[in-house]
């Protein structure tokens, strides 16, 4: 008696482990198309959904759009490239003048104030 009830419950306990273990869920279609959908960028009003910070702050730069060094104005380059300012800027410019076109990306390092970690923020952005 006491083997027959240790089976009956060994069996039923491998029954429900068995039966929970393999459940797969299967998409519900609910008659609602996607374009209908609530999402992040549609759900908030325009005025919750702008993102907030100072607005005098230069933007990192995510387009692919290159500035050639021999060719830009000082205003160009303070717009474009991070970690400089107008003052950098125009001693690029000078130093382009005086100097001659660059020949490489690296004669930047030449310019008084312009380093290593300037060029490693800026390669992307720099063309010749």
């Amino acid at each position: 008696m006491k083997n027959i009830r240790t089976r009956l419950l060994l069996t039923w306990l491998l029954g429900i482990l068995g039966s929970t273990s393999g459940v797969v869920a299967a998409p519900v279609s609910t008659g609602i198309s996607d374009k209908n959908m609530a999402t992040p960028a549609n759900s908030l009003p325009k005025e919750q959904n702008r993102v907030k910070g100072n607005p005098g702050a230069k933007m990192e730069d995510t387009s692919l759009e290159r500035i050639n060094i021999n060719i830009a104005t000082a205003e160009q380059l303070a717009k474009s490239l991070n970690g400089i300012g107008i003052k950098k800027a125009e001693a690029i410019v000078r130093y382009r003048e005086q100097y001659g076109a660059f020949t490489e990306l690296d004669q930047l390092r030449e310019v008084s104030g312009i380093g290593p970690v300037f060029l490693q923020q800026n390669s992307a952005k720099l063309t010749l």
